[in-house]
């Protein structure tokens, strides 16, 4: 992460030194927030822009700075940030003069409490901190953590090809000039005009140095490429783009200003241009393929892992049929750039055209573990359902980061909380203490050995779960109006509906459908546990609860047969009612707590998601032994998938398990499959009309990773072969060799079919 790839960085942090005299200037002149971001933004581009390289169709290559501006983790941080670690270690190892380590030590003192983070965690409600403390959910057990970031942000890529920078000028000059009517701030619509002509001159910039990098080669296709890449880049300064070229540049630019790292339904937005460029013989396919190629290496450059969403296919575009040719487009760009990213998602119905399933299903079998696959017929009812929106909103979802579901455009749902559904049942089998950190982490309740019934237990832990929902919704709250106090976020603003007109920024009024989103982790292992806890200490009364707790305070060691006993009870993934009917009333409660809480504190909505990245792992280090059998430490169960190892019965039932949980009370979930190669390329067939049978029965979406165990084996033990081997950790894919060793083995105990 944040690892930008770019060919020749930086040596020295002389912009981030720059960049915070300009913001100290600017909080000196001005009071207004948007004039305070206008000057930052000025500073920040095109500073930060680095130079096209030598296989770059498109400018725009990024180095985030140390200390800048951004939207969350992935774009340097969230507001007004700082990476202090990098910043010491630059002070500490970087060759410099005594000046420029006095300017370093000054960067450290100045943002320590100026920082947006810092600001945010501060000033955290009393009532908020005392239930959730602290945000260092990777070091320090927890049972729900904040997350500080602005996540998601879906700009309207359409419009912005539709009418390009001068069109969006001119729609804010007309609202400036209109605020003697309306009232509107005018402040914040003459500082949107001054970031468009940040835009600009950062097409200047590329404008200028595509002609010199022209001038200087000697290849003549080269030569050419350039010398087109200048003109589109001196065209879109005053005209809206009139062709892929063109557009493609424009979206880049734009998107980097904001910074987004979610990128939107690429088909829609470039379909009319690419389709208008290919039957006017203007360029061929080979030309737009390499384009879009470029596109997604750039949205790879920039490192965000678990983001750079992609978006092609499903109901509600306005050009279905050139969205379409430019589906095969994508699909192709995707298996022959391999590369972490984009996060290429293919959102389907009944109608879509058997080719681009075909390209979708060879880019998959190649290992390339895109695209996502998001059913539209299971999904588009069922988000009508959990957000309250009719078919039309319903049909412009667009799956963010590791697949929350917002809509285009229109909503934002950050997912700013994280909620350990295992962890909170380790509390509750000890009335509220944790082993771990030797204390309370909630309110007191009864612990297990007082419980006389399953169902009284049950009552409790659901008790403290919605302890901790209520917190974390309350604090999605907070996040919200004290960034929002802070920054406009101007960029994004201007092509998100409503804010324009209404002249409030995205976060202070200006959104149309304020949302937020909760993270769960460690559904399915609670499950599984609650099913031993009621088959082998109520209705069996095979171990009682005082063992059960000595067993698990001891790691098992010592209490073999009890563990055994707990591996051997039912578990999620195989189609058995018992288990699988606690887990379907387990993942409904939490829905339904979670939707709860929206009006309660004033959201249009606030939904769970149980989409899991490689969290799982890094939040079971802080779980100690559970009752499904699980050792202290290990990874819990990814997603909603099975816990690894624990589905024995086939394919066929891991599936039935999936499907028995809905999709209409959540606002996003993983299905994540691994196939073998040979499974994967059956010569009948099976495993693709497994797939259609499973997405005909409500299936809502399938991320899939086509590789054999052997293969991960042979990673691990010779990783210097295996650079190339992409796997799906949850909501996220990544080079297998570069994950952590106990992330590496979570995903080689799962079940491959």
């Amino acid at each position: 992460m944040n690892n930008w790839k770019v060919a020749n960085p930086r040596k020295n942090l002389q912009f981030e030194i720059d960049f915070t005299a300009a913001y100290r200037k600017a909080v000196k002149e001005f009071r207004h927030p948007a004039q305070i971001e206008l000057a930052c933004l000025r500073a920040q581009y095109p500073a930060i822009m680095m130079p096209i390289e030598d296989d770059d169709v498109l400018a725009g290559r990024i180095q985030f700075g140390l200390v800048g501006y951004g939207i969350q983790g992935q774009t340097g941080g969230t507001g007004y940030y700082i990476d202090e670690p990098r910043v010491t270690a630059a002070l500490e190892f970087q060759e410099g003069n005594a000046k420029y380590r006095e300017d370093l030590h000054d960067l450290l003192t100045f943002w320590k409490a100026r920082n947006t983070y810092h600001i945010a965690l501060s000033g955290t409600p009393d009532d908020i901190r005392a239930i959730i403390p602290h945000e260092q959910w990777k070091t320090q057990p927890c049972a729900a953590s904040p997350i500080i970031r602005m996540a998601g942000s879906f700009i309207d890529f359409d419009k912005l090809v539709q009418i390009g920078i001068p069109g969006l000028a001119a729609e804010v000059r007309e609202n400036l000039e209109r605020c003697s009517k309306t009232g509107n701030d005018p402040v914040i619509y003459e500082c949107m005009l001054g970031a468009l002509d940040v835009l600009r001159d950062i097409c200047r910039h590329y404008k200028k140095e595509a002609f010199e990098k022209a001038e200087q080669t000697t290849e003549p296709l080269r030569k050419k490429e350039l010398q087109k890449l200048a003109v589109a880049l001196g065209m879109i300064i005053d005209n809206a783009p009139a062709n892929m070229l063109e557009g493609l540049q424009l979206c880049w630019l734009y998107s980097m200003m904001c910074p987004l790292i979610e990128f939107g339904r690429m088909d829609e937005y470039i379909g009319d241009l690419y389709a208008h460029d290919i039957d006017t013989g203007l360029i061929s396919e080979a030309e737009a393929l390499r384009m879009t190629q470029c596109y997604f290496r750039l949205i790879d450059h920039l490192d965000c892992e678990t983001d750079g969403r992609v978006i092609i296919g499903g109901y509600g575009r306005r050009n279905p049929e050139n969205a379409d040719r430019f589906c095969l487009v994508a699909c192709e760009a995707c298996r022959t750039v391999r590369e972490i990213l984009p996060q290429l998602t293919l959102r389907f119905n009944a109608q879509t055209p058997k080719d681009i399933w075909e390209a979708a299903m060879v880019c998959i079998g190649e290992g390339r573990t895109y695209p996502l696959l998001y059913n539209d017929d299971v999904l588009v009812p069922s988000l009508m359902e959990a957000f309250d929106v009719d078919r039309p909103r319903a049909e412009t979802y667009m799956p963010l980061g590791c697949g929350e579901i917002e809509f285009d455009h229109y909503s934002f749902g950050s997912p700013n909380g994280s909620l350990g559904t295992l962890k909170i049942l380790e509390l509750a089998l000890r009335g509220g203490y944790d082993p771990i950190a030797g204390n309370y982490l909630s309110i007191p309740t009864t612990p297990l050995a007082a419980c006389g019934s399953y169902s009284q237990f049950e009552e409790n832990y659901k008790a403290l779960l919605t302890h901790f929902i209520e917190a974390l919704a309350k604090y999605e709250v907070y996040l919200y109006d004290v960034i929002g106090s802070i920054h406009p976020f101007m960029m994004v603003t201007m092509l998100y509906d409503g804010c324009v007109e209404k002249g409030k920024g995205l976060l202070n009024g200006g959104c149309a459908y304020l949302a937020g989103t909760l993270e769960m982790y460690g559904n399915v292992n609670a499950a599984n546990a609650l099913a031993a806890i009621k088959k082998l200490v109520f209705d069996e009364a095979k171990i009682t609860a005082e063992e059960l707790v000595q067993a698990l305070n001891d790691n098992f060691v010592g209490h073999e047969s009890v563990r055994r006993m707990l591996l051997d009870a039912p578990k999620y993934g195989n189609d058995i009612a018992y288990v699988d009917s606690i887990m379907l009333d387990l993942h409904n409660f939490l829905c339904e707590t979670v939707k709860a809480q929206a009006p309660t504190v004033g959201l249009k909505s606030y939904l769970a998601v149980n989409i899991n990245n490689a969290q799982n792992t890094t939040l079971g280090r802080w779980v100690g032994a559970t009752p499904d059998g699980r050792k202290a430490g290990t990874p819990m169960a990814n997603a909603n998938g099975p816990a690894p190892g624990s589905d024995k019965n086939g394919l066929p039932s891991m599936l039935n398990s999936m499907l028995k949980l809905p999709h209409n009370n959540h606002a996003g979930m993983v299905q994540n499959l691994r196939f073998t190669r040979e499974t994967w390329e059956n010569r009948e067939g099976k495993t693709r009309l497994l797939l259609d049978s499973y997405f005909d029965r409500g299936g809502a979406h399938a991320m899939i990773t086509v590789v054999g165990r052997e293969d991960l084996q042979a990673a691990m033990a010779h990783p210097e072969k295996y650079k190339d081997l992409i796997v799906r950790i949850g909501g996220l894919s990544a080079r297998f060799v570069d994950l952590k060793k106990d992330v590496q083995q979570e995903i080689y105990d799962r079940v491959s079919y």
